[in-house]
């Protein structure tokens, strides 16, 4: 934990007890708690939220049979860029275009 041995925890928690006194000691070690899990909790949720943004991003469309499926002429596929990218690769591709165009 942080590289800090029993020997120096003792220590630390001796000094924790001189200072602040058999009184404050308990109330500052359950608030101390509630900050440490209140951090894990939204540690946790930012992880979650990264891990997931994809999802959010590129929502999950229903597929359709190949069968069905029109295709686009040849000319306006090419012309306006692919139909399955996602707003990133679309503002990718424009930015490209825009520095060509420079």
């Amino acid at each position: 934990m942080f590289g800090i041995g029993p020997e120096e925890l003792m220590v630390i928690l001796i000094l924790a007890l001189l200072v602040l006194g058999p009184e404050r000691l308990p109330k500052v070690a359950r608030d101390l708690g509630k900050i440490v899990g209140e951090l894990r909790r939204t540690s946790d949720e930012l992880r979650d939220e990264f891990l997931n943004a994809d999802k959010y991003i590129n929502p999950e469309t229903p597929a359709i049979p190949a069968t069905t499926a029109a295709q686009p002429p040849a000319s306006e596929s090419t012309a306006a860029g692919p139909t399955d990218e996602n707003p990133f690769d679309r503002e990718m591709r424009e930015a490209r275009e825009r520095l060509r165009n420079i």
